[in-house]
């Protein structure tokens, strides 16, 4: 890991499991277990990451798993060991081959007054 100060960011290792709601500036890393509420501007899940609850950042790129309720403002990415499960409301939308989405799904357009292309 960098020696640099990564301010607003949130990394949450493996192994480590954490409970409550988590408001993150910036990115948050989560390679162990999340039980509640993730709110950042950009949410990666690792491999070996879960998270249960509301998920909600402009942009969710999943490597692990996401359970319950998902909101990507702009863009999310469903990678080959991905898993995403429950009510699901996307932008824009990318599933790897292997990468795994179920339930609910709602396909909404950006925010107005967005950049985003």
């Amino acid at each position: 890991m960098s020696d640099q100060n990564q301010n607003g960011c949130l990394t949450i290792g493996e192994g480590v499991s954490l409970s409550g709601n988590f408001i993150v500036p910036d990115i948050a890393f989560i390679s162990g277990t999340v039980n509640g509420e993730l709110t950042a501007r950009e949410i990666l899940i690792g491999a070996t990451g879960v998270v249960k609850g509301k998920v909600s950042a402009d942009i969710i790129d999943v490597r692990g798993e996401i359970h319950q309720e998902v909101t990507s403002k702009k863009s999310l990415l469903i990678r080959s060991t991905g898993h995403v499960s429950g009510n699901i409301t996307y932008v824009e939308l990318e599933i790897e081959k292997g990468g795994d989405i179920q339930g609910t799904m709602v396909k909404t357009d950006a925010p107005s007054g967005s950049n985003y292309l």
